[in-house]
């Protein structure tokens, strides 16, 4: 039997889904519930996330452009 798999590792299983959602998003229950729904439709079945290791990271890095819109693309 190995032992557990090494944070690099683990990144690279074909069965691990990230997905980078805003602040609001992840603060509001009814939006996170629909993002996942709709993850799994993606993956082939709504109902069940069986199989997936699927990890949520909340936006936390922002560009400022130069007429001050800030754009947020991603973990920090």
């Amino acid at each position: 039997m190995s032992g557990p798999i090494s944070g690099r590792d683990d990144l690279m299983a074909s069965n691990v889904i990230r997905v980078t959602v805003p602040v609001k998003v992840a603060n509001d229950l009814d939006a996170i519930q629909r993002v996942q729904r709709d993850i799994l439709g993606e993956l082939g079945c709504q109902a069940c996330c069986s199989g997936w290791d699927i990890r949520f990271d909340v936006a936390r890095r922002f560009q400022v452009s130069e007429d001050l819109q800030i754009q947020s693309f991603g973990p920090g």
